[in-house]
């Protein structure tokens, strides 16, 4: 138990520490006023005062926030980070008396920064681990990909025509798509061939919703003992980069299912479910663990994105409009659309701690 929370604690504040931070050091940057610099919310448990900064730890650890002066809709916020001093006067170093490249630049910062962090991660486990080259050593009689006309010896070169690298891409494509007509790109000595096959499905456990899953699978098989591959720097980079884009791309269908109704929001998880989730990687070894810290660090730079008020999409949906009618969207708006993302947000962030209790109950 203490392990897990050790886990969480390491994960959840790292990931904080990292997106905030990009904000903060944009912010200086570009010489915005920070106030304070927060991991967490609500009443400050422990911190200390350097310069016009307080840097803080806070009680509710679902976040945190760099306090920038001068930013429209305050009061909204003010339960969460604290109220800015009342005989504080306007200056040229508040947030809103900066160009619109400025603002953009220090709103898109923290994404950026979890982008990075996932980069380097996957690039340094890539380094470390090298690849499995998507060959095809053997095909499982009466599958889909025999089905299809697959044979040993294919080199797989894309599922969905997204390029892939290494064999457990092709996995993680292949498994959350149970029961789908896909397409697969497959070299075959100097042909290019492609083919459509419909996937299988096999049920699998799920910690997430801790119960048996549908994944898909099309039953082809490899031999690590031939396909495995050093990668150099350069390379390294680019498969950390590509698994960087994989999941950013699959986060993002997730949510866009769930907002469409596609799939359900009982599959959303909260802190409770990353709690439990980075014990169990943690116990398997530091590289398992970091690969896990940098698939949560997507994960909040796509969330971050939703162009909902109160979180980053929501400033840059703000600062697009600005640009696009060449005036700002007003005071009142902003604000009023900002408590209701806050409500949403607050929504959501019920609804993902309810079905994390619900998991736990089984």
């Amino acid at each position: 138990m203490l392990f897990t929370i050790a886990a969480t604690i390491v994960c959840l504040g790292v990931l904080i520490f990292v997106h905030e931070l990009g904000h903060f050091l944009a912010a200086k940057s570009v010489d915005i006023e920070v106030s304070r610099f927060s991991i967490g919310f609500g009443p400050k448990i422990v911190g200390f005062t350097r310069g016009e900064t307080e840097y803080v730890i806070s009680a509710i650890p679902l976040g945190g926030y760099v306090k920038m002066e001068g930013m429209v809709g305050e009061d909204v916020v003010e339960p969460i980070e604290g109220r800015s001093d009342p005989e504080r006067q306007p200056s040229p170093r508040d947030f809103d008396q900066k160009p619109l490249w400025a603002r953009f630049y220090v709103i898109i910062a923290g994404v950026v920064m979890n982008t990075l962090f996932a980069v380097v991660v996957f690039s340094l486990i890539a380094g470390l681990n090298g690849i499995n080259i998507p060959l095809v050593s053997g095909v499982v009689a009466g599958s889909p990909a025999e089905a299809a006309g697959i044979q040993a010896g294919d080199l797989i070169v894309s599922v969905e025509g997204r390029a892939v690298d290494d064999f457990a891409d092709v996995g993680r494509d292949i498994r959350v798509r149970p029961d789908e007509e896909i397409t697969m790109d497959v070299r075959r000595g100097e042909q290019l061939l492609n083919f459509r096959l419909t996937t299988g499905s096999e049920m699998q456990w799920s910690e997430l919703n801790k119960d048996s899953v549908a994944v898909g699978v099309i039953g082809v098989q490899t031999n690590p003992e031939q396909t495995h591959r050093a990668l150099g720097p350069v390379a390294a980079l680019g498969a950390g980069l590509s698994e960087t884009w994989a999941w950013t791309v699959n986060i993002g269908g997730f949510v866009g299912r769930i907002f469409s109704g596609q799939d359900s929001a009982s599959e959303l998880g909260g802190p409770i479910l990353i709690g439990q989730m980075s014990g169990q990687f943690a116990r398997l070894g530091l590289l398992p663990f970091l690969s896990f810290m940098a698939i949560i660090s997507v994960n909040l730079a796509v969330l971050n994105l939703l162009p909902i008020p109160v979180l980053d999409g929501g400033h840059l949906l703000f600062l697009a409009v600005e640009g696009i009618r060449g005036r700002e969207v007003s005071v009142e708006q902003r604000i009023r659309l900002t408590q209701v993302g806050m409500l949403f947000v607050l929504g959501l962030m019920v609804l993902a701690i309810a079905n994390d209790i619900f998991r736990l109950l089984g």
